[in-house]
């Protein structure tokens, strides 16, 4: 069994969970769900990614690892599907790290 470093909110058991790789599909290590039935639901894993998405931090880059893994794509492939998605729904992978001034006086 190989254990990724891959943290995903589990469509199964609602918990935020390591991923792990056996036999060819990948599992929920608290509750063994199979991420790879995923790969005939779509809509359902567009769903479970959106949601991972909504994590912040590496939150986007799981979400990518997760769709590379199901669909098996290639990392570019991932990385834009990701990037569709995200602003499909609104939301931002990459906020912005500088603060806006209000231009009120000293």
């Amino acid at each position: 069994m190989n254990k990724t470093s891959i943290y995903l909110k589990c469509p199964g058991c609602k918990e935020i969970s390591l991923l792990i790789e056996a036999q060819g599909k990948c599992f929920c290590a608290n509750c063994m769900y199979d991420y790879t039935l995923l790969k005939s639901d779509p809509g359902k894993l567009d769903e479970v990614l959106v949601e991972n998405m909504k994590g912040g931090g590496f939150s986007a880059l799981f979400a990518s690892a997760l769709y590379q893994k199901v669909a098996l794509v290639s990392p570019q492939e991932a990385i834009t599907y990701i990037q569709t998605l995200a602003q499909a729904n609104g939301l931002k992978l990459y906020p912005s790290k500088t603060k806006k001034l209000s231009g009120k006086g000293k």
